[in-house]
This record gives C-alpha cells, structure tokens and sequence, in this order.
C-alpha cells in the first residue's frame, strides 16, 4: 500500500516547525484565559468548587421535597386518571 509508505509527521517534521506548533498552542491557550477574563467580567466569578457542591446538595434537596409533596398527596390515585379523568 502506498499509504505504508508515506512518511508520518513525526518523521518529517523540522525543529523550526515543531517550534512554530509549539507557540501557536500557546498562543491559543492564552486566547482562552483572554476570553474566560471577559466572560468572568461580565458575569461576575465563576463557581468555586464548594460552591458548585453547595448548589448541586440545594438542587437534590429541592427536587426531593418536590418529589415528596408529590408522593403524600392523599387524593392521588393514577387510575383514576382512567376511570375519571381526561383519559376515560
């Protein structure tokens, strides 16, 4: 196959080229801290650690008091969505 054949990059790259690749990572990884400097600016700072635990132990709490006001309804009864409900 001539595939097999062909050099990969690593064999054909030069030190000035490897260089060049190297920088420009660089440079964009400094793009990306320019932008996520903006986006922090305008919207303030992003959540630290304990406060992204902090709110995902909220949302769980919420969700099981909604979850449980729902199971202790006393008049729910799922059949009767078919007996005398929208469903009959």
């Amino acid at each position: 196959m001539m595939n097999d054949m062909m050099p990969v990059i690593e064999e054909t790259i030069t030190p000035d080229i490897a260089a060049e690749i190297e920088f420009r990572e660089w440079e964009r990884g400094n793009e990306q801290l320019e932008r996520w400097g903006a986006v922090e600016a305008t919207h303030g700072p992003l959540l630290t650690k304990a406060d992204l635990e902090n709110y995902h132990k909220d949302m769980a709490e919420r969700d099981a008091a909604f979850e449980n006001a729902y199971k202790c309804d006393e008049d729910y009864d799922p059949e009767a969505w078919f007996s005398d409900g929208p469903c009959k």
